[in-house]
């Protein structure tokens, strides 16, 4: 649904008849389009006006409701209902934003200081006093995602001013206010943001497990779902929001720190050895953000499954390890046991500026991991091992949207099977060099001057149907009064 849409307007409103045979470039996740759109635009010199048309062109489209898809999926993700009457509200508040919004995109893209300062101060107006209604205490866990969005929407307007609006006429008082509401603001949400989170942590721990158990994983598969909820609902937009803070980061931003997201444990670690009680008390995920993709894993077997798996990287640019220093080389975290057949798989270079390809996993698991295959970005994979002689189901890794796999976390060996592997967790990274073209291409349709990567499109050839896009986006969102 587009904002015409929302604000009770109907076909015969100006422009529509010229955005009306337009499609939006595809929107496949609108929460992690809107993740990769502020990546870029925050990896660049602003352009005043360009991240919030952006934002505009992104979530308000005219072909499409986007707030239901992204209630939809915040739903599917967390496993809980958002209330109608709520989400209703919600709804409400942010497509009347989006209304002060536009008017404050066009009066941006004409250049016209000062009625980009009124528009702003109505807009900001409105968003000050919208933040109240995505705080509700009742139903902050399931409405905190829908804060996280209204957040960046925020502080892409404050970011604006603060950075561009220095010359828009103000007292110098008056822009030195706005600054400082625009650090506040980003420090509140961001606060706001990990209260929610360590809320719902604190009600999870009731129930959480104290110990992890004979098989060395009932904490970790515990714990792992909220993590993946915190990490890809909240704490994504956390990083973003404090990237956006214009007194802390004025210049371009690259190599957001985001956290990795893992999968459950495959497999059991019953033989926890002398090297994992070094380790840890249980299975946990001390690998994280490696700055390139592995580029081979040496495998040694016994029985087609591994006693030794080494992932490595290229030099200085392996995972973390506890959030300190890199390693090149990931293993077995076990005492060493040999196998007898060896082989090394290579994993191909990314193309296309990704820095990371494998978009995924299959696994058959039981008490050991039995088969792992990876899956590449060009629709190859590559079959690690694969035991034959013990059953159990093939099923795909779940993957987070938005990211790769990028590292194997390895514990422990199974005396019952012969030293084998007995346990597996899979990482996922997000890849900051990887952009889709959908997002491009939306970056050039709702641009408001020549930043990086319109002129990266105008280089490699603009089609005719996305020109004619751009010029209906404009048409459309100048004909708001």
């Amino acid at each position: 649904m587009g904002v015409a849409a929302a604000t009770g307007c109907h076909a015969t409103e100006p422009g529509d008849s010229l955005r009306s045979d337009f499609k939006d470039p595809d929107i496949t996740d609108p929460l992690e389009d809107l993740k990769a759109v502020l990546q870029v635009l925050l990896g660049e010199i602003p352009i005043v006006g360009s991240s919030a048309s952006a934002l505009l062109g992104l979530l308000w489209p005219w072909n499409r409701d986007v707030w239901d898809d992204i209630r939809g999926r915040v739903e599917a993700l967390i496993n809980q209902k958002i209330e109608e009457a709520v989400f209703s509200l919600l709804k409400q508040k942010l497509n009347g934003i989006a209304d002060t919004l536009k008017l404050y995109v066009s009066a941006a893209s004409t250049g016209d200081t000062q009625n980009m300062m009124m528009q702003f101060v109505a807009t900001n107006t409105s968003m000050v006093a919208a933040s109240r209604e995505f705080r509700n205490p009742d139903f902050q866990w399931k409405i905190a995602p829908l804060f996280a969005v209204f957040a960046q929407l925020h502080m892409v307007l404050l970011r604006d001013v603060a950075l561009n609006g220095k010359d828009w006429s103000w007292n110098a008082k008056v822009y030195e206010s706005y600054v400082k509401l625009a650090t506040d603001t980003a420090q509140d949400y961001g606060q706001y943001l990990d209260d929610v989170a360590q809320a719902e942590r604190k009600r999870l721990a009731e129930q959480a497990p104290t110990s992890p158990g004979q098989h060395r994983t009932n904490i970790h598969n515990y714990w792992q779902p909220f993590a993946w909820q915190r990490i890809t609902l909240l704490s994504d937009f956390r990083v973003l929001v404090a990237a956006m803070d214009p007194v802390t980061h004025p210049g371009p931003v690259h190599d957001l720190p985001y956290e990795d997201v893992y999968s459950k444990a495959y497999g059991t670690a019953d033989n926890w050895d002398n090297t994992a009680r070094g380790w840890a008390d249980g299975v946990t995920t001390p690998f994280a953000r490696p700055l390139a993709n592995p580029s081979s894993i040496y495998i040694e077997y016994f029985n087609g499954t591994p006693r030794v798996v080494d992932v490595r990287y290229p030099s200085a640019m392996g995972p973390t390890v506890f959030g300190g220093r890199r390693t090149d080389v990931v293993g077995i975290i076990a005492n060493r046991a040999p196998g007898v057949e060896t082989r090394t798989v290579t994993i191909p270079a990314p193309v296309g500026g990704a820095r990371f390809n494998i978009v995924g996993a299959s696994i058959r698991s039981g008490s050991i991991p039995l088969t792992l295959v990876l899956k590449l970005d060009d629709g190859t994979s590559l079959t690690l091992w694969n035991r034959t002689d013990l059953r159990a189901p093939m099923e795909d890794v779940p993957v987070p949207s938005g990211r790769k796999l990028t590292t194997l976390t390895m514990w422990t060996r199974s005396r019952f099977y012969q030293n084998d592997l007995g346990c597996l967790v899979i990482g996922f990274s997000r890849d900051p060099d990887d952009v889709p073209q959908r997002t491009r291409d939306l970056l050039y349709i709702t641009s408001t001057g020549e930043d990086l990567n319109t002129r990266l499109l105008r280089s490699s050839g603009i089609s005719r149907r996305l020109q004619e896009q751009r010029d209906a986006y404009w048409n459309w969102l100048r004909s708001a009064r």
